[in-house]
């Protein structure tokens, strides 16, 4: 949002607003990048986007009310579909983004716990989580609030091609970095409502076991280098006990998906709802929607690219 032409924070914010409302977005999830242009400027974007700004875990550093709506319930089809929004306490900007405008930041994983079983309460068949998580956060979270159904996105930015299961039963979904994908993730409801499942289950539970098994070569690669002399990372006793833990629960998820993969049966049930996970690549092959095209020109005219942006 930097800029050293006046103006353009606030014509920015309402001409993604305008295609927002185009797109017809229901709700945003409250993270960094949406704090970036201040807190009265991302309001005034919610009333123009007409969607619903969630966070569960912001909260008014005075009052201790919440910043922003807490969740969506919306019948979606056949499913009574409840969506909410988490932000990790451990942001790099912290201190500016959110510190700096009043805000305070609630644990996710404990806001959840509370929150989430009175969704259920209320009737809520599928519960998303919109996350700006760290990848073992969002571990976290799906084996302590196992009501979770869906996972979006992460602070990680990594591209899953197939929903990758977190905890013992929660999907998980990511969708890279700046826009370069989109990706569809489409639900087939049937009889068995109680989980939901990945529609191609073989090669998700490959997908997994590739992610564990680099998951466990990374955790060790940075284990070694701290313990070689002279190697460029340092750890704190507390971080090297944590990063083992990681490691051993890593291994132990590998041998798990292993045996699944080649012994299990990983056929999805008849009567399972599902979860498939398309993501496309925004290249040049791409058309432009006619309609949103004529927005982004009309405003590079407006406001054309500074000299080295």
């Amino acid at each position: 949002m930097a800029t050293e032409r006046p103006g353009e924070v606030a014509a920015r914010s309402e001409f993604v607003a305008r295609i927002y409302a185009q797109l017809g977005y229901a709700a945003v999830n409250v993270g960094a990048h949406e704090l970036a242009a201040g807190l009265g400027e991302l309001r005034r974007f919610g009333k123009l986007a007409k969607l619903q700004l969630l966070s569960a875990n912001l909260r008014d550093a005075k009052t201790g009310a919440p910043a922003f709506d807490r969740y969506l319930v919306r019948q979606v089809g056949p499913l009574k579909v409840a969506v909410v929004g988490v932000v990790s306490a451990a942001l790099a900007d912290r201190g500016r983004l959110i510190d700096g405008q009043g805000l305070d930041v609630v644990d996710p994983i404990a806001v959840l716990q509370d929150l989430v079983p009175t969704l259920r309460k209320q009737g809520a068949e599928l519960v998303v989580v919109l996350s700006q998580l760290r990848r073992n956060e969002i571990e976290s979270l799906a084996h302590r609030v196992p009501a979770v159904d869906l996972v979006l996105g992460s602070m990680d930015m990594e591209l899953t091609l197939q929903p990758l299961t977190v905890g013992k039963q929660a999907l998980w979904v990511d969708a890279y970095t700046k826009g370069k994908y989109v990706v569809d993730v489409a639900i087939s409801v049937r009889g068995n409502r109680d989980r939901f499942l990945a529609a191609n289950l073989r090669d998700a539970k490959l997908t997994e076991r590739a992610d564990a098994a680099r998951q466990l070569q990374d955790l060790t690669a940075q284990l070694d280098d701290a313990d070689r002399p002279g190697g460029a990372l340092q750890l704190t006793a507390e971080t090297r006990a944590a990063m083992e833990a990681q490691r051993t629960a890593a291994r132990a998820r590998l041998q798990r998906l292993t045996h699944e993969v080649e012994n299990a049966d990983t056929h999805v049930p008849a009567d399972a709802s599902t979860v498939e996970v398309l993501a496309a690549a925004l290249a040049t092959s791409v058309a432009d929607d006619p309609a949103i095209d004529k927005q982004v020109k009309a405003f590079q005219v407006k406001y054309p690219k500074l000299p080295g942006h």
